[in-house]
């Protein structure tokens, strides 16, 4: 059995800023709906299938990109700490100021712990084949997405799940939310940690051979590559602006 040591490189893949830029595009129309639903009244079935599977497209490609990017980081452990500085930052903003949309437990929480975990996984994740490994994880992923509503399964299997596991929020954390439990943004441990580590086995195939194809190397779209560069600011900022021209629209109209 191949044995993959964790990789450190400066090498920079164009591609990977252009996919998250355009998933950054998409996040911004789709926070621009969103507070246009809860702040102007828009008659937009946001949280209504088929959009409310957008939202979790958007975030799953986040999650997938940030998996990857564990074995081309130099550090995981500063990525996990300025996620989770950043995402208590939110949570305290939002439950003071705007209090209706407070944020819990988001993408930016959840992508934090995962970059902290990401290590003691990792001595497995650099042993085991690649793509197999890539296939059960994402099989993990789907048969545990429900678990937020109480069971296991898809639609041909659906295994009910007892409810002592829905105790309180840190058991909301691993994907077992109390019936009160509520925030604007909900990224729990299950089941995208399974995700995360799928995305993390796609870096180490790009490690191992992407040098030998110039063509990831190369950028096709520099505004997307310039979006998904700067991702992590435009998360930040990109609310609180939107957020700004509907307070000043509603003091306008």
């Amino acid at each position: 059995m191949t044995v993959y040591a964790p990789v450190k490189t400066s090498v920079r893949y164009p591609f990977l800023d252009e996919v998250r830029g355009g998933a950054v595009l998409m996040m911004i129309i789709y926070h621009l709906l969103y507070d246009g639903v809860v702040f102007a009244g828009w008659p937009v079935p946001l949280f209504s299938p088929p959009l409310s599977y957008w939202q979790d497209s958007i975030g799953a490609l986040f999650i997938l990109l940030s998996g990857c990017m564990c074995c081309l980081t130099r550090s995981n452990l500063r990525r996990g700490l300025r996620c989770l500085g950043a995402a208590c930052a939110i949570t305290a903003v939002t439950f003071f100021f705007v209090p209706i949309v407070a944020d819990w437990f988001g993408v930016l929480h959840f992508l934090g712990c995962a970059m902290l975990l990401y290590p003691l996984a990792r001595p497995l994740l650099n042993r085991v084949p690649v793509l197999p490994a890539a296939l059960v994880l994402f099989f993990l992923f789907w048969i545990t997405f429900p678990v937020s509503s109480g069971k296991l399964g898809g639609p041909l299997l659906s295994i009910l799940l007892p409810a002592f596991l829905y105790r309180n929020f840190f058991t909301a954390i691993l994907g077992f939310p109390p019936y009160n439990f509520a925030s604007s943004d909900y990224y729990p441990l299950l089941p995208w940690i399974f995700l995360f580590f799928c995305g993390s086995l796609l870096g180490r195939l790009l490690l191992s051979y992407g040098s030998s194809r110039p063509g990831l190397l190369r950028s096709r779209c520099r505004p997307l590559a310039f979006l998904g560069r700067y991702s992590f600011f435009i998360y930040l900022v990109h609310q609180p602006v939107l957020y700004g021209l509907f307070l000043l629209a509603g003091q306008l109209l």
